[in-house]
């Protein structure tokens, strides 16, 4: 162990590292960690990488943590923990942390900063979807980016391998491609659990030893006949010992609320935990039962991976061997009760794994350790098939958009959207109906939103599970359409993993104490509004030409920040940089820019001068109009480089693979006339893009076969080709912030 090693983990957590945990810091990390319960794996994770990184190794080391908790985590307590060590460390400013689990899943300032070291933290859901290009709770044309990122100049790090269902596959399968078809900078992944299995990643394998042989004592709990959570509930409060915390985890949300309730009926002091709370409300809910030392803490299958709670008596229901084992573990979780903690177990109504249930029964009245419990091999089942490469390829498209549709009502276009999904990547089919949507609530006096109603903020969101929320009365739910942007109650097909919904909290449904409650008829307190504040928009006129070349110049240092390209694809992005906004000059966007504005300069434009005075309703001729398709028709009638005219194309994620009329815009294409005439354009780097007049009959099929020919290009492939098109992107919006400022706000908002 390097003593320079040492200081750096004292610093961060005050303890020493373990001895294999400095292996790692020295060595890297390797394709597999098998550590018991309670063995620091989260430091694991996390520390020897950010050595590495920062000190070590930084050119062999990927600028991008992506830690990876089971679904079901509470990923809150995890992500404060690292945001605590980053401190200690005085690395805040220097190491990006980001939360990417529940409603903080819309986070996305990471993809700004491509070059920056950073951690991002959360759930297989959302991270393997990003992953698939199919982001739950992330912006259609924001999938790109996700995508590119997180398959490039990256350590995935996915902890509890064996509570991952698909995830388990999918996560390998990714890996296997990403080595395959190469990308841009190299990117690994490592699979820690606590238990052993069939699973082999291959690669290099870490043992950890037990850390403390913290003793588990194993018994029954007899739960008498008669209703279930009540019966449950009574022999908890029989099992708890007075001024210890006593943990039940429960395999269901609805069963955890019914024995919650059975307990208070019984006076015992007792709190809820789950996933499905609002921000500030789970965690002020989890500090309190990370304080009070007399309590019974009532949760979920959240507390398996992620929080780091201990309870002298933890109550289990029958689970699978993996979830069973990381239950194990928040009994006398760091030896705090020297004789040892009670591991009470029941078997629910639906029954449970008979294997775990033979071994339960074996070790009866018999104290175990995690090692124990690491070495057992109790029936784990090998995980289900992940997607294959045809299956990966064909997501490389943008996923579908409503407003593709030239009927939003059509079934069929839904059903094919929902083929196109990647839940069964992700859960098992009985868990998708557990898959979260994100609700907030609001007051309307009409009883229904109105069109000046704004988005829900992170703080008022609530991950719901769907399949509850499939359950609501109709026309409780309404969402934002993605055809004319006005809140519409959602019909069923509309209510997808991530999804936002508002709610109408006259109805029920939520307690601040109790998280979701649908079978609560109490109205909810809907969360204030955040302070008001400034806006934030471009506060000059910007000419096209200037602006093509600001995006040259931001994409040449975006390259210089990180690892070298092959030969060709850097020049590539300068110059797509260079061409991007070249649509720009068509008539219909020049006139969006000039409408409404009283000094608008001669000359083709790329950006408007905003100011704190409202502008009066403009409505576009042509509503769907992408400026970057007309970039790809000047670039492709001139003979440009397909590649170069993809990256410009792409630049917004509108115009990838698949390009076709939206709503009932037909025959025009994204807003596109064919035979439409351009002006010429000339830039000050001498180039001339002489006027034009635009085809784009049998352009969609032809630009589909180039795109696809792209992405399968050796040399190239999809996560070379999606991380070159985050740096025209990224580029662009550094280029647009040089001239961004705060406006006032007008005195009557």
């Amino acid at each position: 162990m390097t003593a320079e090693f040492e200081t750096f983990v004292r610093t961060a957590t005050g303890f020493a590292p373990y001895p294999y945990q400095a292996a790692l810091a020295a060595e890297g990390l390797p394709a597999l960690l098998e550590a018991p319960t309670g063995a620091g794996k989260t430091v694991a994770a996390v520390l020897p990488w950010l050595y590495r990184r920062l000190v070590a190794a930084p050119g062999d080391t990927p600028r991008r943590l992506v830690l990876v908790l089971p679904r079901h985590s509470l990923a809150d307590q995890t992500f404060a923990r690292i945001a605590e060590w980053l401190e200690r460390l005085g690395l805040t400013g220097e190491v990006g942390l980001h939360l990417l689990a529940g409603a903080a899943a819309q986070e996305g300032g990471w993809r700004r900063a491509p070059e920056r070291s950073a951690i991002l933290v959360g759930t297989h859901d959302v991270l393997l979807s990003r992953a698939l290009m199919r982001g739950y709770a992330d912006a259609r044309t924001m999938a790109p980016v996700s995508y590119a990122l997180l398959h490039t100049d990256a350590q995935w790090v996915f902890d509890e391998a064996y509570l991952l269902g698909p995830g388990l596959s999918t996560g390998v399968q990714l890996q296997r491609l990403r080595d395959e078809l190469g990308t841009a900078a190299a990117t690994r992944t490592m699979w820690m659990s606590s238990v052993r299995g069939p699973f082999d990643p291959g690669g290099s394998a870490v043992r950890a030893p037990e850390a403390a042989r913290t003793l588990r004592r194993i018994a029954r709990l007899d739960v008498g006949p008669g209703r279930y959570a009540a019966a449950l509930a009574r022999a908890v409060a029989g099992a708890h010992v007075p001024g210890t915390r006593t943990v039940v985890v429960l395999d269901s949300p609805e069963r955890a609320r019914a024995v919650h309730a059975g307990l208070a009926e019984l006076g015992c002091a007792a709190l809820l935990l789950h996933p499905h709370f609002r921000a500030a409300d789970r965690r002020r809910v989890l500090a309190a039962a990370e304080a009070e030392g007399d309590l019974v803490l009532v949760t979920t299958p959240a507390v398996e991976a992620g929080p780091d709670l201990s309870g002298r008596t933890v109550v289990t229901e029958l689970a699978p061997w993996a979830s069973l084992v990381q239950r194990a573990g928040r009994c006398n979780r760091h030896g705090e009760h020297p004789d040892g903690g009670d591991l009470l177990w029941c078997t629910p109504p639906e029954g449970g794994d008979a294997a775990v249930a033979r071994w339960l029964t074996a070790h009866e009245g018999r104290a175990v350790t995690p090692g124990d419990l690491l070495a057992a091999r109790v029936g784990t089942p090998p995980a289900p098939p992940g997607p294959g490469r045809e299956d990966v390829l064909a997501l490389f498209d943008s996923p579908a958009d409503p407003a593709d549709r030239a009927d939003p009502t059509d079934r069929a276009d839904q059903r094919a959207d929902r083929a196109d999904a990647v839940d069964r990547w992700i859960c098992g089919p009985s868990e998708a109906d557990s898959l979260p949507a994100l609700a907030a609530w609001r007051a309307w006096e009409s009883g229904a939103p109105g069109e000046e109603e704004p988005d829900p903020a992170s703080a008022e969101l609530c991950p719901v599970p769907l399949g509850e929320l499939h359950r609501l009365p109709a026309g409780r739910a309404w969402l934002r359409d993605a055809l004319d942007g006005r809140w519409r109650p959602a019909q069923p097909d509309d209510l997808r993993p991530g999804v936002r919904v508002l709610l109408d909290a006259r109805a029920g449904g939520y307690l601040p104490d109790l998280g979701w409650s649908p079978a609560s008829p109490a109205p909810v307190p809907c969360e204030a509004p955040g302070p008001r504040t400034p806006l934030y928009a471009c506060a000059a006129w910007v000419g096209l030409d200037q602006h093509l070349q600001e995006t040259a110049e931001e994409a040449q240092s975006l390259l210089a920040a990180l690892p070298r390209l092959p030969a060709g694809l850097g020049e590539a992005v300068v110059e797509a940089a260079r061409y991007h906004d070249l649509g720009k000059c068509h008539d219909a966007f020049q006139e969006k820019l000039r409408a409404g504005r009283t000094d608008p300069p001669t000359g083709l434009l790329a950006k408007s001068k905003n100011g704190a005075d409202p502008l009066p309703p403009y409505r576009p001729t042509r509503p769907y109009f992408r400026h970057e398709l007309v970039s790809a028709l000047l670039l492709w009638h001139g003979g440009h480089d397909p590649l170069v005219t993809y990256l410009a194309a792409a630049h917004h994620g509108h115009v990838r693979v698949t390009v076709r009329p939206r709503g009932d815009e037909a025959p025009l294409l994204l807003g596109v006339a064919d035979g439409d005439r351009t002006p010429p354009v000339d830039l000050s780097t001498g180039e001339r893009f002489p006027a034009l007049t635009l085809h784009t009959a049998g352009f969609p099929q032809a630009w589909t076969e180039r795109a696809l020919a792209l992405r399968d290009t050796p040399g190239l492939g999809p996560f070379r080709l999606a991380f070159l098109e985050t740096l025209v992107r990224v580029a662009d919006w550094r280029a647009s912030a040089r001239h961004d400022g705060p406006l006032p706000i007008p005195a009557d908002r």
